[in-house]
């Protein structure tokens, strides 16, 4: 259970949510999640009757109701940049609507993870239409993980929902026009043979001091992640490195240590915001042998 209470399926939704579903088509182009997925025998049918946030929906199944967590994305939560837009986007997808289910396991709170596809003509495939929207991050390690991860890198190349530039407000100092230029430059995952410690490798690649105190660099999948100390400031060509489990912090003044022993791991989507939780630099490290 996440403790928020399910939001009564209304027709308001629909309203609030038509600014979120115009970021997914054009004119006459169509949704990419809609077609070429298919079913397995043993999915289960409901009817959505509320969303709890922007990856969870309240179900009924069988005259019971339920909660259901969408496997394989994340969506914004809490108070996160974006969460709200993000549970209006699932509301607008699945409120009211008959769907299949099919999958198996849990999240950490216990609530079963499921895909879900909309029951009609459209054949809509929720999971991967709000990644497409941008209203998830796509996760590693589904069956599905190819795909929700070439449309979440799409997504995130057209600014689409929270990938937009400036999608949860300008930095303090005023407009600009673009998004700080900063590179993922290299993930270093510990070797068993090596005592050399995880990092990730962070360099401006622009003409200009960038001031990083305060942002935060996480798995898209599991925050809250690293969060840089105040005052930061990298000048061009700088490299600021996050290292995990490492004995001691470097004396550079561009390098820290975190006590985080299983992260990163192989197959992992790393992203780093602003203070106001734009994101500023995303990179997916694939786990060894993952096309």
């Amino acid at each position: 259970m996440r403790g928020l209470a399910a939001v009564a399926v209304v027709a308001a939704f629909a309203t609030a949510c038509s600014t979120v579903a115009e970021t997914s088509t054009t004119g006459d182009e169509q949704s990419t999640s809609s077609t070429g997925i298919t079913t397995p025998d043993d999915t289960e049918h409901g009817i959505v009757s509320g969303v709890v946030d922007g990856d969870t929906v309240q179900m009924t199944i069988d005259e019971e109701s339920m909660e259901v967590t969408l496997a394989g994305v994340r969506a914004p939560q809490g108070d996160e940049c974006y969460a709200e837009a993000a549970g209006l986007a699932l509301a607008q997808l699945t409120a009211g609507r008959s769907v299949a289910l099919w999958g198996t396991g849990t999240d950490e709170d216990g609530t079963p993870l499921r895909y879900l596809m909309i029951e009609d003509d459209d054949r809509l495939f929720v999971n991967l239409e709000l990644v497409d929207l941008g209203a998830a991050a796509a996760l590693h390690g589904h069956e599905f993980a190819g795909d929700f991860l070439r449309v979440n890198a799409s997504a995130y190349a057209s600014g689409r929902g929270m990938w937009g530039t400036f999608v949860c407000g300008h930095p303090e100092g005023g407009i600009t026009p673009d998004r700080p230029t900063l590179h993922i430059d290299a993930v270093n995952i510990p070797d068993p043979e090596t005592t050399e410690p995880a990092s990730v490798e962070i360099v401006n690649t622009s003409y200009t001091e960038i001031a990083i105190g305060g942002w935060t660099m996480r798995d898209a999948g599991s925050p809250p992640g690293f969060t840089f100390p105040p005052r930061v400031v990298l000048t061009p060509g700088d490299v600021a490195i996050v290292a995990l489990s490492c004995a001691s912090d470097d004396d550079s003044g561009l390098a820290w240590c975190v006590d985080a022993d299983s992260w990163p791991t192989e197959g992992t989507t790393i992203i780093v915001q602003d203070q106001r939780g734009n994101v500023v630099e995303r990179h997916v490290h694939q786990a060894s042998g993952t096309p």
